[in-house]
């Protein structure tokens, strides 16, 4: 079994992607208030994106994409994306759902963990999760 399946393994399928997408969700809500925001995007295309060296100011890519980001996700045209928001986009199409970069580990990566905890070589405290 993938190391996914075996986070979410009492889930129905259906329940199973819905809380992915909802995981992806909160890795991107970065500050932990129930929405994504123009500096959240902002920030996480920054750091996701390879510099060019042109004379271009590359903020303003970033800026550009936020705004086509936003008129894509933002179904309630508040100017952030909220959970409701993210999951009806990404529901459309899912190619959305790391719209921001990455929000889980490679599968690689997700299954050598799971392995070391299972092993008992790797000990979670949970106690400072965000819930």
């Amino acid at each position: 079994s993938s190391g996914i399946n075996a986070e979410y393994g009492d889930c129905a399928p259906g329940e199973f992607y819905v809380s992915y997408r909802s995981d992806c969700f909160n890795v991107y809500d970065m500050n932990n208030d129930g929405y994504i925001s123009r500096e959240e995007m902002f920030q996480m295309l920054k750091n996701s994106m390879v510099k060019q060296t042109t004379e271009e100011d590359p903020d303003e890519g970033i800026k550009d994409i936020v705004e086509l980001v936003l008129k894509k996700m933002d179904h309630d045209h508040d100017n952030r994306l909220s959970m409701d928001d993210f999951m009806k986009s990404v529901k459309e199409e899912d190619l959305l759902l790391e719209a921001f970069g990455p929000c889980l580990p490679d599968t690689k990566y997700r299954e050598k963990f799971l392995a070391d905890l299972e092993s008992g070589n790797v000990i979670l405290d949970v106690s400072q999760a965000k819930s």
